[in-house]
């Protein structure tokens, strides 16, 4: 951390005219124990003299088995997991080794969570493994046909765009990309531009794994119905990052992990399907649970309308339920308040990085709508990969570089975990390699 006093009196204030003296740091502590004592941990307290809302995510930061020796910001990677998530994983699969059972009923408990978070219906949830696995699901199960369009962005993640270059691949499909602006107006105008009759979807990411951009996905959803085409989005990163109403935005698909923001276990995600889109959409994969009626002697199949007709056959079951508790930790503390937290660091950083403006470029649009807790910098005097080796080398500080579409650039991920103590380390180490 800088020892100049003045940058840490500069950080306190903009941290409480960001914040605004979040009094939700009270109200999520008292809510935060009520999860540690369900799951048998000892309630923690405020001492007296310390700042409520610091003190609160310092609580917050104990829940993890993040060691203290690294400095983590690569949630927009891997989110690691609070010990409810993995005290639930080992303690349900033991359970269920003891009873011999599967137990797959009790999963349609964390569709219902995830739908709550997400803004949808039950029957609009569905369970994967990843993102990637989602807009397989998607793509490979809204029936197109040689010489359809899908539009795409330059920054989308290859789990997100391979399945749909395959099926480009497998049956003609045109995939056609534009490159996204920094501001929520432009993209807009940008998507208008690249629009044809033959487009047939717009498959985008809510925010690109690249640089923190935010889409004006709720905007989009009108320009999509007009011109009768299919949205999907790439949602791997706003669950657990920022409030998220798929009713609200409007989209016909999304896809998103567990094992990000969410800070659920590897190998678990979600998918949403607008039930407006179940006679037009089928299941890739079908089997047991997948069907409405089924009747061997009578040869009969008919798949049930529903999100979840794709979660067929045996299902890791403690895998679904850790999901579900790393939804419990994140409603607990509170979306919004997650969001301000995130966007507070963020902001705090893209200030003092734009004070290095002859050796660092801000990739990340200023717009406020069109940005949320990952910055993407840019070094101008050395290159992204040695910069991001010296930073992990000297400060232990876990970055992700982003090398897709010769953006050449360092991304920071903000996240509950993480504080403006962390931040103020990564701007020391990023001033001391980044000058000329």
């Amino acid at each position: 951390m800088s020892s100049d006093s003045n940058t840490l009196f500069d950080r306190r204030s903009f941290v409480k005219s960001l914040l605004g003296g979040v009094a939700g740091g009270a109200l999520g502590l008292a809510a935060l124990n009520e999860t540690l004592a369900a799951s048998g941990a000892t309630p923690m307290s405020l001492p007296p003299m310390v700042d409520p809302d610091e003190k609160f995510w310092q609580i917050v930061r104990q829940q993890f088995l993040l060691t203290t020796e690294k400095i983590y910001m690569n949630t927009g990677g891997l989110g690691p997991s609070p010990r409810v998530v993995v005290d639930t994983l080992f303690k349900t699969t033991l359970q269920l080794e003891e009873m011999g059972e599967h137990e797959h009923h009790l999963v349609y408990d964390v569709n219902k969570k995830a739908a709550k978070l997400l803004g949808a219906a039950p029957e609009e949830i569905a369970l994967t493994r990843n993102t990637t696995e989602g807009m397989n699901i998607v793509a490979r199960g809204l029936l197109l046909k040689k010489g359809d369009e899908v539009l795409m962005s330059t920054h989308e993640h290859v789990g997100g765009a391979i399945p749909w270059l395959a099926l480009a691949n497998d049956i003609g499909v045109k995939v056609k990309l534009f490159e996204p602006g920094m501001t929520q107006k432009e993209n807009l105008d940008i998507i208008k531009k690249h629009l044809t009759r033959k487009t047939r979807v717009l498959s985008i990411s809510h925010i690109p794994c690249t640089v923190g951009l935010v889409f004006p996905v709720n905007e989009l959803t009108h320009i999509c119905r007009e011109n009768n085409i299919f949205y999907v989005l790439d949602g791997a990163h706003p669950p657990g990052m920022i409030p998220v109403n798929l009713h609200e935005i409007g989209c016909d698909f999304y896809a998103s992990s567990g094992h990000k923001w969410l800070l659920g276990p590897k190998g678990t995600g979600i998918l949403y399907v607008r039930k407006e889109m179940f006679e037009q959409w089928r299941p890739t994969y079908v089997g047991a649970y997948s069907g409405g009626e089924y009747d061997l002697d009578k040869t009969l199949f008919t798949h049930k309308h529903e999100a979840n007709a794709t979660e067929y056959g045996t299902r890791n079951t403690a895998l679904s339920l850790a999901l579900g508790a790393a939804i419990d930790f994140i409603d607990t503390i509170g979306q919004e308040l997650i969001a301000e937290r995130g966007k507070a660091m963020a902001s705090y950083f893209m200030r003092e990085v734009q004070k290095m403006q002859d050796d660092v470029k801000i990739l990340t649009p200023t717009e406020d709508a069109s940005r949320a807790s990952i910055v993407t910098i840019k070094p101008k005097n050395i290159s992204y990969s040695k910069l991001q080796g010296k930073i992990t080398q000297e400060g232990n500080i876990r970055l992700r570089g982003v090398g897709e579409h010769h953006i050449d650039g360092i991304r920071c991920s903000f996240h509950v975990f993480n504080n403006f103590e962390e931040v103020d380390k990564l701007l020391f180490y990023i001033r001391k390699f980044a000058k000329a």
